[in-house]
């Protein structure tokens, strides 16, 4: 498939899960010789994935590197050695009684949830369908319960949490829903779930959060959560703006 029409596909790709991001890696390299094409084939790619962080931040890595097909290269390694689900894993609370309540069975924080069987996990159903979700599920080693709202306002969960599409140091942009659940469990502890590939600088996630209406997404200030789980392990908000390691590519700002 031609580099165009590879991309006219990847725009169209009804998803926003690792595999997009991954082929959008690979494609990128085909413009390391011409940077002007490179910047406008990032735009169209993020006019259509408009709330995919780690979209914004694998085109921030690359359109402004002297070698894009390197930093393409580049990028993909660190989120291969990102330890967000392993340092969750071992933070989760234990010995542990209550129920933690989780919104739908995202990328990171399910891998990292399904490798503590010893915790009550329950999955409230997301408001926006997830593609994925069901194969993520279904690929789990352990049983979760699946809730609707009104079911998880019942129980007497000690934990929420949420994984963020993206998030700048101080705003994250979680999935539609997240206001309710912390409405309905005002004595749960938001924990956010922030991988290395969704933190993003303020001024660039200021453009993503713009390309988000309400079907896609909500914000929540940092400083709301208890903690926020990435690749560094547990993290207050102040001291999350250290995690921070994404450029911030003016070329993406430009409109």
């Amino acid at each position: 498939m031609l580099p165009f029409e590879r991309l006219r596909a990847l725009a169209r790709y009804d998803g926003d899960d690792r595999a997009l991001v991954d082929e959008v890696a690979d494609c990128l390299a085909d413009f390391h010789d011409d940077p002007a094409q490179l910047v406008l084939v990032c735009r169209r790619l993020l006019a259509h994935h408009a709330t995919n962080g780690p979209l914004w931040w694998l085109c921030a890595r690359v359109v402004g590197a002297a070698d894009p097909a390197a930093a393409a290269v580049d990028a993909m390694r660190a989120v291969e050695r990102d330890r967000t689900v392993e340092r969750l894993t071992a933070v989760l609370p234990f010995p542990h009684d209550e129920p933690i309540v989780v919104l739908g069975w995202p990328e990171a924080a399910g891998a990292a949830l399904d490798q503590r069987p010893d915790l009550d996990v329950v999955v409230v159903r997301p408001d926006r369908a997830d593609a994925g979700m069901r194969a993520r599920l279904g690929g789990a080693a352990r049983t979760v319960r699946m809730v609707d709202l009104p079911e998880a306002m019942a129980l007497d969960a000690s934990h929420l949490i949420v994984e963020v599409l993206a998030t700048s140091p101080t705003t994250a942009l979680v999935p539609p829903g997240v206001a309710d659940l912390r409405w309905g469990l005002p004595d749960a502890a938001l924990w956010l779930v922030a991988p290395l590939d969704r933190i993003l600088p303020e001024r660039l996630f200021e453009v993503l959060r713009e390309g988000a209406d309400e079907d896609r997404g909500e914000v929540v200030p940092v400083a709301d959560a208890a903690r926020i789980a990435g690749p560094g392990g547990l993290d207050t908000a102040d001291r999350f703006v250290t995690r921070l390691d994404c450029p911030l590519a003016p070329e993406l700002l430009r409109r």
